[in-house]
Formats: structure tokens, C-alpha cells, sequence
């Protein structure tokens, strides 16, 4: 009798691939189980929909039991983390508005120089609306600074205490905060024209612990609203509730800017 030997070696082979293949799934099945695992969400009170290159910059405090709490700052996974299409609500394709709850999948911390509180969006998660808040209910969750907004000095040519130097900046250990200042006067001008880049341009002016100030304004409701009046025209708000951002490096000017990137209207 002729016994073939090859078969047995090329069962074990078989099996062997067999096993392989099972093993393969079952770590795919444990990672995609981690990945569950890590990701985290949290649900925060809508404080900041501005504008940020071609896209948004969201942030906003964690809403916990009615109580605004910690910062973040959802963010993308591009160079400056801007948002697109990831803020967009889950069914209704909805752009969130300020004082919007808003449930929001994050994979991770991503901080990024000074602004410590940037969160990695799960691109894989819609958000979702959870509802809205008054702007009285964020009374609690108020910043007091009793000085300056992180470091004063030096100004843009249209700001004042507007431009923090870079390495001042990633000193800093937090990018946002929210301040209620007694008034706020909205202005419009054209600027740049001395430099041949004349551009339009919504300021906010405040003063606060002692300190004045003028900010870009980059919340576009508040833009759009403002652009429509001609260049000189200048508004008053009565104890707005603000957003003030730290923004990323600007590598050029090698500086970062302060920004008002969110007005919450409280009284007429």
C-alpha cells in the first residue's frame, strides 16, 4: 500500500490558516470593543458656534444635573481642528445654537498649546440635541477673573489687549472663559485699508476687573447681524453673557488673539 504524507502536512496547513483567520476576527471583535470602550460622552452647554477658517469652532461646559461644569472643546482631527460636517445634529442636519445641550461622542483629550480643553470628536457619532437652557441658568457657571484676560499689553491695530504673545500663551492653563461684563458696545469698521487688505470687521468693547478691552467678534449670528448696519454704526448691550477664546498660534505673527466667540443676549 502507498501511503500519501503530503496530505496530513497540507491539513495542517488548512488548519492553520483556519486558526489564523479565527484569531484575526477575534481581534478585530476585541478592538473595535476597546474602541467602544474608549470613546466617551459628554453633554455640554452650547457657549461658542464661531467662525474658524472654513469651518466652526464649538465649545462649551458640561451640563451635569441642571450645573455648568468643566470646559471643552470638541475638535477634528484636522491641523487646526476646525469642525465641519461633524457638528451637524443627528436626523435633523441642524447647525447647534448657543444654549443648545448637546450630547457629543469624544475619543480623547487633544489639547493643543494653550487651549487645554480640546476633546477628539468621534466622527462615528452623530450629536444630538438634549435640549436648551436660559441664559439665567448660567449664572452659576460663571468665570470671575480678578485681573487681566491671561496676559494684557500688547494690541492689534483695531484691538485693545487683544494679542497675547505666543510664548505667554502655551503658558496658560485654560483657552475659555465666561464673563458677564456690565456692557458691551458693538462696533463695525472697515480695517486694513492702510496696507491695501481693507477688510470689514465686528468689534466688541468691554471693560472688565478694572481692565478694557476690544475684541474681534467671531460669532456669526452676532456678525451677520452687526454687518448689515454701515461701517461707524456701534450697539449696545446691557450684561451680556460672553465667550472668550484663546485662539491657537498664529505662526506668522507668532501670537495668539483673543476672540468673542459667543454673545448670550440677557436683557432687551
Amino acid at each position: 500500500m502507498r501511503i500519501n504524507s503530503g496530505m496530513p502536512a497540507r491539513q495542517n496547513h488548512k488548519n492553520a490558516v483556519r486558526a489564523a483567520a479565527l484569531a484575526l476576527q477575534f481581534l478585530s471583535i476585541i478592538i473595535r470593543a476597546l474602541v467602544v470602550v474608549m470613546s466617551y460622552t459628554k453633554t455640554i452647554v452650547c457657549l461658542a458656534n464661531s467662525r474658524k477658517l472654513a469651518g466652526r469652532c464649538v465649545a462649551g461646559k458640561e451640563w451635569d444635573g441642571g450645573v455648568p461644569g468643566a470646559w471643552c472643546r470638541p475638535v477634528s482631527a484636522r491641523d487646526r481642528g476646525e469642525l465641519t460636517a461633524e457638528r451637524w445634529y443627528f436626523r435633523s442636519w441642524r447647525d447647534p445654537q448657543l444654549l443648545d445641550l448637546i450630547q457629543v461622542s469624544l475619543l480623547g483629550p487633544r489639547p493643543s498649546g494653550c487651549q487645554r480643553e480640546n476633546h477628539l470628536v468621534d466622527t462615528g457619532v452623530r450629536w444630538r440635541f438634549a435640549g436648551r437652557v436660559a441664559a439665567r441658568q448660567l449664572q452659576t457657571g460663571l468665570d470671575h477673573p480678578d485681573g487681566p484676560l491671561w496676559a494684557n499689553g500688547e494690541s492689534t491695530a483695531g484691538g485693545l489687549n487683544d494679542r497675547v504673545p505666543a510664548g505667554v500663551a502655551e503658558k496658560q492653563q485654560h483657552s475659555l472663559v465666561l464673563i458677564q461684563p456690565d456692557q458691551l458696545t458693538i462696533t463695525v469698521n472697515t480695517e486694513g485699508e492702510d496696507h491695501g487688505n481693507p477688510r470689514r470687521r465686528v468689534r466688541g468693547h468691554f471693560s472688565l476687573a478694572g481692565h478694557d478691552y476690544v475684541f474681534a467678534v467671531t460669532d456669526p449670528i452676532v456678525e451677520r447681524e452687526i454687518m448689515a448696519h454701515p461701517d461707524g454704526f456701534s450697539g449696545e448691550l446691557h450684561k451680556p453673557i460672553l465667550c472668550i477664546s484663546l485662539s491657537e498660534k498664529f505662526d506668522a505673527q507668532n501670537a495668539c488673539y483673543k476672540l468673542i466667540a459667543g454673545v448670550m443676549r440677557t436683557a432687551a
